[in-house]
């Protein structure tokens, strides 16, 4: 997963004024947020899980969109919030065609309305965003990421509950291999997470 230095407000002036040299720069911004995106997708709606790498990829078809033409408002509440916001009005809009949908409550944010969007509504929205970012970044580390032998069934087993001590009797490591293991996998946890913006 590519690392952006960039700001997000930085790099969509970018990718709103180069049209001729962007493709490359939105395919690694594509690499880098679809995955959050799909994680966004199934943990707000996951009715439509099975759809969820579909209804990503017209997110970020969406969201080249609005960014050329300049819909983002910084002003107006995060990034990844926005983000969201087009992800979770795109799957609204899909369950409204579908009958079989029909009753499932289907609350969303429209980011383009004049009226600004409530205070809670958006907090869920970014709070949402924030745990589907989580979510992709593990993901990404524990199956993309070279890690040494053991750190990764260290923190899958720290995730079950298991503690540190039985974790090592079990693994035949040290207590001390099981702290350095658990920082480790957390580090480049927080340092992928960080690569979607700024909190």
């Amino acid at each position: 997963m590519p690392r952006f230095p960039d700001t997000p407000k930085t790099l969509l002036d970018e990718l709103a004024l180069d049209k001729e040299t962007d493709e490359a720069k939105w395919r690694r911004f594509d690499e880098m947020y679809r995955p959050a995106v799909a994680a966004f997708i199934v943990q707000r709606f996951p009715a439509v899980g099975h759809e969820a790498e579909d209804v990503a990829q017209e997110t970020m078809i969406r969201l080249a969109a609005a960014v050329r033409e300049r819909r983002y408002e910084a002003a107006r509440g995060k990034f990844r919030t926005f983000l969201g916001a087009i992800a979770s009005n795109l799957v609204v809009d899909i369950l409204r065609r579908h009958a079989r949908y029909a009753n499932l409550p289907l609350d969303t944010v429209d980011w383009v309305s004049p009226t600004p969007a409530d205070a809670p509504a958006l907090a869920l929205l970014d709070r949402q965003w924030r745990e589907a970012c989580y979510k992709a970044a593990r993901r990404h580390v524990l199956h993309h990421v070279p890690l040494p032998p053991r750190y990764a069934d260290v923190w899958r087993a720290l995730e079950k509950g298991e503690s540190p001590s039985d974790i090592a009797a079990r693994l035949g490591v040290t207590p001390a291999f099981v702290r350095q293991a658990k920082h480790r996998v957390s580090d480049l946890i927080s340092t992928t997470v960080a690569t979607y913006g700024p909190a």
